[in-house]
Parts: structure tokens; C-alpha cells; sequence
């Protein structure tokens, strides 16, 4: 099988992967029993530009005052809380499928990114971190010593 199969059947496997995790954690019961100490997980998107990777958490309800975003060398974590603005007095529950509580996400990094410039906005309930690509010397020159 040439390479670019390959990399596109890996690229399926782990998708199906990511949308099976992602059917488990919308199950009701998965939502009401967090399977971790870190609450729930956003559902996160993330893209690939021509100088850039995009990263789209979807976390509507949370306020910026509540989220925090870090970026190592390998991955960006993102954590917060989400509760309702105003909560009632509850006598009984209907229906039950928003997560609320704290959250953390963790994901590992597709590429090199240059982190002094990674930036963030959160607007209309959505998270968007752009992670610049850190460059890399594509060709180099080397200079050649004589044996002397």
C-alpha cells in the first residue's frame, strides 16, 4: 500500500476514534458521571492553515473570566467552568443533556507551533486559538572544512 494511503487510512482510524469518544461522552449517563476528576470535555475542531493550526472549542455558557489555554512544546490544554447564569430553585428535572461544572481538554499538537505567538478569543460561547506554525529550515548550507 503506497504511503498516502496509508496516511489517509490513519487519518480515518482516528477520526472514527475521536467520533466514538465523542458518542460515549453525549450518552445521558456519561454526562451525569464524569469519567475523570476533570469534569467534562468540550467538543473541539481543529484545522490546518497555510501558516497556522485553528483550534475551535465549542463551550458556550462558560465566561473568558473562567477559561484558561496553555500551550507546551507537544500540546494546549484548556480548562475552565461552565454553570448557569442564574440558577432556579429546581423541584425536579425533565431533561438533562448540558454539562456544566469544570472542564479540562487536552490535546497533543499536529505540528511545531511558535509559542510566543499563539493567540486566543472567545466570542458567542466559542474558543478560537490560533497556534501559528513555527518555522523550520527547509535547506541549509554547510560549510565544508578541508582535512588539513
Amino acid at each position: 500500500m503506497d504511503r498516502f494511503s496509508k496516511n489517509v487510512l490513519k487519518e480515518l482510524a482516528q477520526m472514527h476514534l475521536q467520533q466514538s469518544g465523542r458518542v460515549v461522552r453525549s450518552m445521558s449517563i456519561a454526562r451525569m458521571i464524569p469519567a475523570g476528576g476533570s469534569g467534562w470535555q468540550p467538543a473541539v475542531d481543529i484545522y490546518e492553515a497555510e501558516g497556522a493550526f485553528l483550534l475551535y472549542a465549542e463551550i458556550a455558557g462558560a465566561t473568558a473570566e473562567t477559561l484558561e489555554v496553555a500551550v507546551d512544546a507537544t500540546s494546549i490544554h484548556i480548562r475552565g467552568l461552565r454553570q448557569l447564569a442564574d440558577p432556579p430553585d429546581i423541584a425536579r428535572v425533565h431533561q438533562l443533556e448540558m454539562e456544566l461544572g469544570p472542564f479540562a481538554r487536552s490535546l497533543p499538537l499536529p505540528g511545531p507551533v511558535d509559542l510566543d505567538a499563539v493567540r486566543s478569543t472567545y466570542k458567542n460561547g466559542m474558543l478560537k486559538v490560533v497556534l501559528p506554525k513555527r518555522r523550520q529550515n527547509i535547506k541549509t548550507t554547510i560549510l565544508i572544512q578541508s582535512g588539513d
